[in-house]
């Protein structure tokens, strides 16, 4: 009987040490935060770490949890300043939610594309993509610390907001809010606000219900482009509704499979004799990571937000190949001092609303090189100048070169002139 039992506890103690490990590496990889209870890991503790830690995402306040964001479900940890997000089954890394947006939906005051009108004052720098303007702090501080990645566009102009009973001048991004707070020296001036704690916040409060929608009669019809169609941009969107919708607009974004967005705004319907409503207009979109680009037009209620009507259209991106750019000044082999003044047009609107100069000397090192926007519409091709002063050149010959190159890095076109540059005197000069 006493061999039994030995040989049985010998088996029970070999199979207690093929039992995994536990969360050991977990634990050891996690740090935690006693202000607030929490602790961050993995993936999301080395976004964290590495990209400006407690100053820029500010504490942990929720676990690691699986929410839905827009259209994908994955794990989600909230912080006081930023919502991040691990797209690591995507192969997309951890990516910072769009805060700005979601604040400003809250409030009741969503973000509306327009134009790109004049610079406010001299040293600003614009967007296409939504019609505002950066300047002075607020834009040196977006160059300085992740720009685009780590902010997005931004969503509103330079607007006054009470923050804990006192007044102080913001501007919104995509991503987060930038706060002027003139009582701290710089660089503390400027500060992100506590974003994650807002939206969270504001979420979870339980709003009444909304009255009921009205009965959904409308239809939104797309004719072009068509379905699983190959596009670039700008391209056209074309198509009907059974009834004119509210405001006389569709709203319309352009989006990749997992939520990305590439651009958002309206587009104008025009009544016809029978009450239906037609759309014929073209878009301009950021070129996507990949190939599959997702078009959705919606009937959207003025009043509550609400989706009343909705449709989508699947297409495949390719670069265009129709893009052509020409240089109309300076002309090849003219003189120019150290001022140098391009001026042109492209055969269609560039798909990102701007285009890169190139200045290259002789030995064909780059010495000027920046994007600018161009002027124009989606619907209609574009003009540019630009005017820049260049270092002295002595006479000597520098190639100008325009460029349109699509978000992820596609040429879509060049042109090229070649002059010579600097201080007055006999040309060429070896």
């Amino acid at each position: 009987m006493m061999r039994r039992v030995l040989m049985m506890l010998v088996l029970v103690a070999a199979l207690l040490a093929l039992l995994p490990a536990g969360n050991t590496q977990a634990q050891s990889d996690a740090r935690c935060f006693p202000e607030t209870g929490f602790c961050i890991s993995g993936p999301i503790r080395q976004y964290w770490e590495r990209n400006g830690g407690l100053m820029v995402f500010g504490f942990p306040i929720t676990p690691v949890q699986t929410e839905t964001v827009e259209n994908w479900t994955g794990p989600v940890q909230w912080f006081e300043r930023d919502r991040l997000e691990d797209h690591s089954r995507e192969r997309q890394g951890v990516l910072a939610g769009r805060l700005g947006v979601e604040r400003l939906a809250q409030q009741g005051r969503p973000w509306q594309f327009r134009p790109l009108g004049p610079p406010p004052q001299p040293g600003c720098r614009g967007f296409v993509e939504t019609g505002y303007y950066m300047c002075g702090g607020f834009l040196t501080y977006w160059q300085r610390n992740g720009g685009l990645e780590r902010f997005g566009y931004p969503v509103t102009d330079l607007i006054v907001e009470n923050l804990n009973g006192r007044d102080y001048t913001v501007q919104y991004f995509e991503r987060r809010r930038m706060e002027y707070h003139p009582e701290n020296r710089p660089p503390f001036d400027i500060l992100l606000g506590l974003l994650g704690r807002e939206v969270r916040d504001s979420a979870l409060v339980i709003p009444p219900p909304p009255p009921p929608p009205p009965p959904i009669s409308q239809q939104i019809a797309i004719s072009e482009p068509a379905d699983n169609a190959v596009i670039s941009s700008p391209i056209r969107v074309s198509g009907s509704t059974t009834r004119m919708p509210a405001g006389n607009t569709l709203r319309y974004r352009f989006y990749e499979p997992n939520g990305f967005e590439l651009a958002r705004g309206t587009i104008p319907v025009i009544a016809q004799p029978n009450g239906t409503g037609n759309f014929s207009t073209r878009l301009a979109y950021r070129a996507p990571n990949g190939e599959r680009v997702l078009l959705e037009l919606a009937e959207i209620d003025p009043t509550t937000g609400a989706i009343i009507a909705r449709t989508e259209r699947s297409v495949r991106y390719a670069p265009t190949g129709a893009q052509q750019i020409t240089i109309d000044r300076p002309s090849s082999g003219s003189t120019i001092g150290t001022r140098l003044q391009v001026a042109g047009r492209t055969a269609i609107f560039p798909s990102e609303g701007d285009l890169f100069l190139n200045v290259i000397d002789g030995s064909g090192r780059l010495i000027a090189n920046f994007a600018f926007a161009v002027g124009g519409t989606p619907d209609q091709p574009a003009s540019f100048f630009v005017d820049v002063t260049i270092p002295d050149q002595r006479g000597r010959l520098v190639t100008v070169e325009v460029v349109d190159i699509n978000a992820r890095g596609d040429v879509l076109a060049r042109a090229q002139v070649n002059v010579f540059a600097g201080t007055p005197g006999p040309y060429p000069v070896p």
